[in-house]
């Protein structure tokens, strides 16, 4: 697959990474110069200096053959912006764009950007859960915020520790996908045991999340 990012700084930097080891080809666009010289050193991608609003840009970095742009800048009309243009005029199918200010969610998704990241939400969506911060990590939302996974780790005096999967209540909507356990993946079975430390990944509806950190963690 091939896959454009626009934007700088350590998230890109690691998103193209992670895309990279998976078989994924790269772009970057970035408007520094020295940046986007450092990029080029430190991965094997594809990185353009320049304006990623500008067509030309944009074409000279392979729009055309490209399968999804994901636009991660710090300006909102920017990352709009280019969505847009890159459907309307390059024929990218999908676009994924990161949104600052949650008052231009409704915009984004109004003209058409396929996926959002919206920070502003899913912090506050912690908030509201009355949980630690330090016990969630790899918070995202898919398909536009209709589906949530969470990675939950599993602290001393939780009370599902001990117990197995089977004899836990979660709501039928809720799905664990998968346990790290001691650097190693577990994949979940009715009889596997809960254990302190166990980082565990949860595929939920919105609504549902805090109730399966609810189960997961009691009181915290």
């Amino acid at each position: 697959m091939q896959v454009m990012l626009i934007g700088g700084g350590k998230l890109i930097y690691h998103l193209a990474k992670n895309l990279m080891s998976k078989g994924h080809f790269v772009t970057i666009i970035n408007k520094d110069q020295e940046y986007s010289v450092q990029l080029s050193r430190q991965l094997r991608a594809d990185v353009i200096c320049g304006e990623a609003s500008d067509p030309d840009i944009l074409e000279d970095a392979g729009a055309y053959q490209t399968d999804i742009l994901v636009s991660l800048t710090q300006k909102d009309h920017d990352n709009l912006f280019i969505c847009k243009m890159a459907k309307d005029y390059f024929g990218i199918i999908r676009t994924t764009a990161l949104v600052n200010n949650p008052d231009n969610e409704g915009l984004f998704k109004n003209l058409g950007v396929d996926a959002i990241f919206n920070t502003t939400q899913l912090l506050s969506s912690l908030i509201e859960q009355n949980v630690a911060v330090e016990n969630i990590s790899n918070l995202i939302t898919l398909e536009n915020g209709r589906l949530s996974i969470t990675q939950f780790i599993i602290k001393e005096g939780a009370p599902v520790i001990g117990k197995t999967l089977k004899d836990i209540d979660l709501p039928l909507s809720i799905v664990l996908g998968g346990i790290i356990r001691n650097g190693e993946i577990v994949i979940p079975r009715g009889g596997t045991e809960i254990k302190e430390g166990d980082k565990i990944l949860i595929i939920s509806l919105p609504e549902d999340q805090a109730k399966a950190i609810k189960v997961l963690g009691g009181d915290i």
